[in-house]
């Protein structure tokens, strides 16, 4: 592990853990009040151009490189615990994905709980995809997300391929959280060691997620759900993150259900350490991450020659 990413995760042990405990998440949920995302920094809109729209009450960002843009599209899902807004660090890895992979992304700011469960994004996420994939064969569309984010990004996949509707070319999952019930006990012995989560404030945020749904369905404990039929999907995760348990076990069902996968996982890596973008360690999760997008696409082409 990089002396960058040492120094992250020891400077972060001196922040408060809002999801340590139950008790200090609901104070915490309490304290914040109304939340603002930050905007669209001012060195990301110098790289691309950036549209704002609305969908279903939701704000929707989406950016196009400006430079020699890719075809590729990618729908990325911020996480937070479905409790916090986009912050600053997901505009981080908002830029090093345009960077890399010069696609469109495009950023949803989804209704969050505790004032909403998921019967407000739901349907808006599904509808955002439809309205980015219309008009898009023989291109690309990925769906990316972390935490949080990459739950929805996989409960979005398997509605679709429960529903027979057409999937995205990959699914990229960043530190995901896939089981909202954290029933593995090794993910207690990972618990000391994370700075960022904690079991109490993680299960709380499913159960205010899920409403009145059961946090055991497929669709929000992804560990539960079986993966035969998802398109290729890239896990990308950190060692010292409560969560790892469930994506090291997740990666496996994916693997013998003869689901194309890449797993990663960094010695030393925190919670969405990918987001201190500045390190050895996140940058090669986003090489890591072009490489995948890359050989959808060679697939692709490939097909095309077959044809």
């Amino acid at each position: 592990m990089s002396l960058s990413q040492t120094l992250t995760r020891w400077l972060l042990s001196f922040r408060s853990n809002n999801f340590k405990t139950e008790a200090i998440l609901r104070k915490h949920v309490q304290d914040i009040g109304t939340q603002k995302a930050p905007g669209v920094p001012a060195w990301l809109r110098s790289l691309c151009d950036v549209t704002e729209f609305w969908l279903q009450d939701q704000k929707v960002i989406q950016l196009t490189p400006r430079k020699k843009p890719a075809e590729d599209h990618i729908l990325y899902i911020h996480g937070g615990g479905y409790i916090h807004e986009l912050s600053f660090a997901h505009w981080l890895i908002v830029t090093q994905l345009v960077k890399h992979t010069r696609a469109t992304i495009t950023v949803p700011l989804y209704a969050l709980a505790p004032e909403h469960d998921h019967t407000k994004a739901t349907p808006m996420m599904d509808a955002l995809y439809d309205r980015i994939t219309a008009g898009r064969e023989g291109k690309k569309t990925f769906v990316a997300g972390d935490s949080a984010g990459g739950n929805f990004a996989l409960a979005l996949a398997l509605r679709r391929r429960d529903a027979g509707k057409s999937l995205p070319d990959g699914l990229i999952l960043y530190s995901p959280w896939l089981d909202f019930e954290l029933r593995d006990e090794a993910i207690r012995d990972v618990e000391p060691k994370d700075v960022m989560l904690g079991v109490g404030g993680v299960l709380l945020c499913g159960r205010w997620w899920a409403g009145s749904a059961d946090p055991a369905s497929p669709y929000f404990s992804m560990i539960n759900a079986d993966p035969k039929g998802l398109p290729p999907v890239a896990i990308f995760h950190g060692d010292l993150d409560l969560l790892v348990v469930d994506a090291r076990r997740f990666a496996e069902l994916c693997k013998s259900a003869g689901v194309e996968t890449v797993y990663k996982e960094y010695p030393g890596g925190f919670h969405v350490f990918m987001g201190a973008t500045f390190t050895p360690e996140a940058q090669d999760v986003y090489r890591q991450t072009k490489s995948f997008m890359d050989q959808a696409n060679e697939r692709q082409s490939s097909g095309r020659k077959l044809g």
